[in-house]
């Protein structure tokens, strides 16, 4: 027992050192339990970030109606703004040209010169006929005054004194007539020049030099491209709305990637016998003459004033077996939802990009325009834009 009591003391200490070293480790794993516990999100919040990783993303429109005109669109055919066709006035044999088929001229600008020989003479001949003309009424003007003064003093007879006023009147309607055949014979040396009456473009203008032209012989034709203009033909219903001046839009099947501005020119007052509609003319500016007689137009008119409309970009409409409908976007608890929404639509002549909301939506609804394959009745949505849809029609017309 005496030798065994000093050990006693050395079996007890690495027990004290076990119980300290298991007490440190369970006070770090209480201790990293609470801070986990802590960190860790609340329910709610786990839920609402759910929610939101599920949502789909779209981008939404502001319904409004907005100022639109009535429109309707008709097909014309472009003629040019003046067609005249070119004849020989005289005979006579061409000397002289001035231009050829398909050029282009100004107004007064040589086309076609015959030769001037035959009228220059007869000018000339009408002049000396004139001046012949004049003398014997100077002659007859002095004996008419010479023989009034011989009747006064009853040297010379009435009758003598008669014959002399007779003569005078003769002979000033000699001349009257002397000028007349003047007037006509310049004329007629006028017209063995063909000139252009107004600027424009020759067509069918087959005349050589040397070649003979007879009387009333059309020898080309002359058109007025400085501007279109294409007829159409309009309802009883829609005439009423129409005024020379008002803007219409012409699209040409020659230049299809481009819009032309022009005004309504005329509008009849009556109706045409064959047709029944009124006959209508639109002109529009051609200073570079690309616009070509012939060509085939698609002519847009406005109708009265401007009247507020709904309008939806096309894609945002869907069609499922017939039935029209957008996705309309719905508050529900705090989460954007998605509603389909049935609409009826209409198009809109000349705004091919857009329809007619005639029923289904109002002013200030919202609707998805974007990622709409993805979505489906309740489907949750995340907007990541908001705009009025006429800003947006807006900004993507000017894109």
């Amino acid at each position: 027992m005496s030798l065994s009591d000093p050990q006693t003391p050395h079996r007890e200490e690495p027990k004290g050192r076990a119980r300290w070293l298991f007490g440190g480790v369970a006070l770090v794993l209480l201790l990293a339990a609470v801070g986990l516990n802590l960190c860790a999100p609340k329910p709610e919040t786990q839920a609402a970030a759910g929610a939101e990783a599920t949502a789909i993303a779209v981008r939404a429109l502001v319904v409004e109606a907005r100022p639109l005109v009535r429109t309707t669109a008709l097909s014309g055919v472009v003629e040019a703004r003046r067609r005249v066709e070119l004849f020989a006035e005289v005979g006579g044999r061409v000397i002289e040209l001035g231009a050829e088929e398909l050029d282009p001229v100004e107004a007064g600008q040589l086309l076609v010169q015959l030769d001037p020989l035959l009228a220059e003479v007869a000018v000339e001949r009408a002049e000396a006929s004139v001046q012949r003309a004049q003398s014997q009424l100077a002659l007859a003007e002095s004996e008419r005054k010479r023989f009034e003064n011989l009747a006064t003093r009853d040297v010379a007879s009435t009758s003598r004194r008669d014959q002399a006023v007779n003569g005078q009147k003769v002979a000033a309607a000699n001349l009257r007539e002397a000028r007349a055949n003047l007037a006509e014979a310049r004329d007629q040396l006028a017209k063995k020049t063909l000139r252009a009456p107004f600027a424009g473009v020759l067509q069918g203008f087959p005349v050589e030099v040397g070649e003979f032209l007879r009387v009333g012989e059309q020898v080309g034709e002359l058109l007025d491209l400085a501007a279109a203009r294409i007829e159409l033909g309009v309802t009883d219903r829609e005439v009423v709305d129409l005024s020379p001046g008002a803007a219409v839009e012409v699209a040409l099947e020659a230049y299809p990637e481009e819009s032309f501005e022009g005004t309504v020119l005329r509008v009849a007052a009556a109706a045409d016998t064959t047709s029944r509609k009124f006959p209508v003319e639109v002109e529009l500016a051609n200073p570079e003459r690309r616009i070509l007689p012939g060509m085939i137009a698609r002519v847009s008119l406005g109708l009265g004033d401007p009247s507020p409309v709904r309008a939806l970009p096309r894609d945002a409409v869907l069609d499922q077996f017939g039935v029209r409908f957008v996705y309309l976007l719905e508050d529900a608890e705090g989460v954007v939802v998605a509603r389909r929404q049935r609409v009826e639509v209409r198009e809109i002549p000349f705004r091919p990009e857009e329809l007619e909301i005639v029923s289904g939506l109002e002013d200030g609804d919202r609707i998805a325009v974007g990622g709409l394959q993805e979505l489906r009745e309740g489907s949750r949505v995340r907007v990541k834009n908001a705009a009025s849809l006429a800003g947006a029609l807006r900004r993507e017309g000017e894109s």
